[in-house]
């Protein structure tokens, strides 16, 4: 097939098996219908109904033929099996970021300077600035259409201020995705989601910096230092009656985790709030697939395994990791990735049930299955 195309806007009646499309389709809710690239499928452009897409772009040569996978004449059936054979196949890397990951990267940006500055007053006035943080709040909750397809999006933001502030400005969106998920809260909720996500480390602003971003490992004094944030983020808190009960409870119990092994107080099961058990894995994520100074960042596919690992032995609660962590896996597929050897590649198919499956595809076509090559890797995502 030719490289030299172009971006065409195509009505849903228009469509046909075959046909390529040029970019991402999104769901109301923001979730990821079909990625760019996708060689479409009747399956495919029937979920383009149901969703009640109206058009998509789709790629054209110059000449204005539609980029096709199948030749005219072919045996439709054939034809069909092999679309679907070759679905999420496109080797080439996007060239240009699209205007909703601009619009999320605005919101992200602005929420991180704009809790910077919020925390800032905290540590040199001792005060909450709870209208400043209400609009942060506010602003995050403009990213619920994106859904799940945010999480691809954090990994790829710009990081320019403290790690402080990105992962707690993250772990308020991830709260909020769990959250609703999970179908445990209800909307008027969800503010308190985002919230308590912002505001779950705001104790370490206590914490001396030597320790706090200490390379190596903490002695048992600085690690018990450590683990008071919680206790020390609630006792400020009563301060501010603008920060709602649940909220506290959350933060104070963040690190909690329902078999007890967690802190300050190694409380379990019922006794942790539900708002503690969603930040607690948020924070986590978050927390392995982030580059700080005192650690080394983990591929997100080391995250879910962590995670999943973690429920299993009763740390977490599968009520809310089990639909985060599937939707998190159906939303990577499609993506690129950099392998352990350097190479760049894109995620094709990804089969956790059972024996493991995980293929990726390189630009000259090649698709390997990495779960039988015991050197291999994913150890970032590009996009």
């Amino acid at each position: 097939m030719s490289d030299n195309y172009q971006i065409a806007r195509y009505p849903i009646s228009q469509l046909r098996p075959g046909l390529k499309l040029g970019e991402t389709v999104l769901s109301p809710d923001g979730g990821v219908l079909l990625y760019a690239g996708t060689m479409l499928t009747h399956k495919h452009i029937e979920r383009l109904i149901f969703y009640k897409i109206d058009h998509v772009r789709i790629r054209e040569f110059q000449t204005g033929e539609a980029d096709t996978l199948g030749q005219q004449g072919a045996d439709p059936v054939e034809q069909e099996a092999l679309i679907a054979h070759h679905e999420y196949c496109e080797p080439d890397m996007p060239a240009t970021v699209s205007e909703q990951e601009n619009e999320f990267a605005n919101t992200y940006g602005n929420a991180v300077k704009d809790l910077k500055k919020c925390f800032t007053i905290v540590r040199l006035e001792k005060h909450l600035d709870c209208d400043l943080l209400h609009s942060i709040v506010d602003s995050l909750l403009t990213l619920t259409p994106y859904g799940i397809g945010a999480t691809a999006l954090l990994h790829t933001a710009n990081r320019s201020e403290d790690y402080l502030f990105h992962h707690s400005v993250n772990v308020g969106i991830l709260a909020h995705i769990i959250g609703t998920l999970s179908g445990a809260f209800k909307p008027s909720q969800q503010k308190n989601l985002i919230l308590a996500g912002i505001l779950h480390d705001i104790g370490k602003l206590e914490i001396p910096v030597h320790v706090l971003y200490k390379k190596g490992r903490l002695d048992e004094d600085e690690l018990h230092m450590v683990r008071q944030h919680p206790a020390i983020a609630y006792k400020f808190f009563r301060h501010f009656k603008e920060v709602p009960e649940n909220v506290r409870l959350g933060v104070l119990q963040h690190h909690e985790r329902d078999d007890g092994s967690g802190y300050p107080l190694h409380t379990n099961g019922a006794k942790n709030h539900p708002i503690a058990k969603v930040l607690g894995i948020a924070d986590v994520y978050d927390a392995m697939t982030s580059k700080k100074v005192y650690g080394q960042e983990v591929s997100p596919f080391a995250a879910i395994d962590t995670l999943q690992t973690d429920t299993f032995s009763g740390k977490f609660s599968p009520n809310y990791t089990t639909p985060f962590l599937h939707e998190l896996c159906q939303t990577l597929i499609g993506r690129y990735v950099t392998l352990n050897d350097g190479n760049i590649g894109q995620l094709v198919f990804w089969n956790r049930s059972g024996k493991e499956t995980c293929l990726i595809r390189f630009s000259d076509g090649q698709v390997i299955d990495i779960s039988n090559q015991n050197k291999l890797k994913i150890m970032k995502l590009v996009c």
